[in-house]
């Protein structure tokens, strides 16, 4: 599974330095045509700074809007679904249809399997999956399924933080 890449605030304004000197690079604007002649404007907000826009390696724009409203677009799409819509949407990551989420949630019915709570939070039940073999395990609820992560999905930590548990329990 690829990871998100993190940007260093010295990063972004040496990508954003790059990205306006090949946007100022003649050869570069003649090659791309009449579409780099014209400056970025978000159609949503006028956004005009091209380090605000979503830029390919070249430094040329590869979406028409800014950052800030494409995530809005995403954000506004994305909660128009019902979340159970959603949340059977994610599931593909891990190999699963749909059905088969909706199929394990009932299963399970809509309780964590670890703790047998309804989750209380918005984000609904998460995938557990083995991050070895990739086998999906169950679903969880946030605090179970980062719990399991921060004791790395390791048995032997788990059984130490039960007995540590057990012997300063008051």
């Amino acid at each position: 599974m690829e990871t998100k890449r993190q940007w260093s605030p010295e990063a972004k304004v040496a990508a954003s330095i790059r990205a306006k000197a090949r946007w100022a690079d003649g050869e570069k604007r003649k090659f791309w045509g009449d579409s780099i002649k014209k400056p970025p404007c978000c159609p949503d907000c006028g956004e005009t700074d091209i380090a605000k826009f979503y830029v390919d390696k070249d430094g040329g724009r590869s979406n028409k809007i800014c950052r800030e409203c494409h995530k809005i677009k995403c954000k506004e799409r994305w909660h128009e679904k019902p979340a159970i819509d959603r949340q059977a949407a994610k599931a593909y990551k891990y190999g699963i249809t749909p059905d088969k989420f909706l199929e394990m949630l009932e299963k399970q019915e809509g309780k964590c399997k670890i703790c047998g709570k309804k989750p209380t939070t918005q984000r609904g039940l998460h995938v557990d999956h083995c991050h070895k073999s990739g086998v999906v395990r169950g679903l969880l609820c946030h605090g179970c399924n980062t719990g399991l992560g921060n004791m790395k999905d390791d048995p032997e930590i788990l059984l130490k933080a039960i007995a540590y548990l057990r012997n300063n329990h008051e």
